[in-house]
């Protein structure tokens, strides 16, 4: 009886200490390095596993709760980059919004305003985009884009202001330009 375990049980339960160890030293390598886990590993060598798994399942779960408040976070964060863009193609669109704008802080450039909120918001991360907005929004968005961008080069950052800005061909492309991407994207 004492043969049989030392000779077929025992070596079969080293071999799965040992290879739960060896996972241990890989997890302890890929996703734990900033504790001092590894001295435990290696003196205390399977005496340890049970431990360590135990550590393990708690890395696994905070990691898991982690990915998903940034999942969270991230698809609040589209939805807002999503809304911000909108709203500037809507400014854009809109004279009357842009009269009002300038009637309510007239010490601010509207023209540059506009510009510079396209800016911000549309020349984030391509990504947010693409999971922002469906393809055919992200050409039409784009067309602005590049027709907003061949409009700000003319300017060089001296901007004119509104009134002057809106008897030009450039707002008149942009702002119809505008007004149709928000017909698509509606």
């Amino acid at each position: 009886m004492n043969d049989i375990f030392f000779e077929t049980i025992f070596p079969i339960f080293v071999v799965i200490g040992m290879i739960l160890w060896f996972y241990c030293i890989w997890f302890y390598h890929k996703y734990d390095k900033n504790t001092n886990r590894l001295i435990f590993l290696l003196f205390f060598n399977v005496y340890y596993v049970p431990f360590y798994l135990y550590r393990i399942k708690d890395l696994k779960r905070e990691n898991k709760i982690k990915a998903l408040s940034e999942e969270i976070f991230d698809s609040e964060f589209i939805n807002q980059s999503r809304l911000s863009i909108i709203e500037v193609v809507e400014l854009w669109a809109s004279p009357k919004d842009q009269l009002e704008n300038l009637q309510a802080d007239n010490q601010v450039n509207i023209i540059e305003e506009l510009f510079t909120q396209w800016n911000d918001f549309y020349r984030i991360d391509n990504n947010i985009i693409e999971e922002a907005f469906a393809e055919f929004e992200i050409e039409l968005l784009e067309a602005f884009n590049k027709s907003l961008l061949l409009s700000q080069e003319k300017f060089s950052d001296i901007y004119p202001e509104l009134d002057d800005f809106q008897k030009t061909n450039d707002w008149k492309v942009l702002s119809k330009l505008a007004f149709e991407i928000l017909k698509e994207i509606k």
